[in-house]
């Protein structure tokens, strides 16, 4: 599968995912203008990339995935393609994946900590919740 790089803006995050080393990471501002326009290819390549897992995998013992998300700021309409993420990771997680999530926030920030709190107990994934 191919892998997906997209640089950082003033308003958007950068995103890596690395289908070969099986990390995905989201990194800085999420409030892009046009949020469908940002999020949608993201969400079509992780969404085939879980189909062609769960369509090639026998077992899933021992398959590690690593999900990074370093937001300093997201708007709520990015949370909810957020959720979309990792509701398709969460697939291969009920397959007995083992998926971790490293969700970043300040310490002063407790919004970003909440958001982290609550996606966490929405997907039902346990997330590492990592003070900067």
């Amino acid at each position: 599968m191919e892998n997906l790089f997209i640089e950082s803006t003033e308003f958007s995050p950068k995103i890596i995912f690395d289908t070969k080393n099986r990390k995905f990471e989201l990194i800085g501002i999420s409030r892009p203008e046009d949020v469908i326009a940002f999020y949608d290819s993201i969400i079509y390549k992780v969404e085939n990339y879980v189909n062609k897992m769960l369509s090639d995998e026998s077992s899933f013992i021992g398959f590690k995935f690593h999900l990074k998300f370093d937001l300093s700021y997201m708007n709520s309409a990015s949370s909810k393609y957020i959720l979309q993420i990792l509701d398709h990771f969460k697939q291969l997680f009920k397959q007995g994946a083992e998926i971790i999530v490293d969700w970043y926030y300040d310490d002063i920030d407790d919004q970003i900590f909440e958001d982290g709190e609550d996606l966490s107990d929405v997907i039902k994934i346990p997330f590492n919740l990592i003070p900067r």
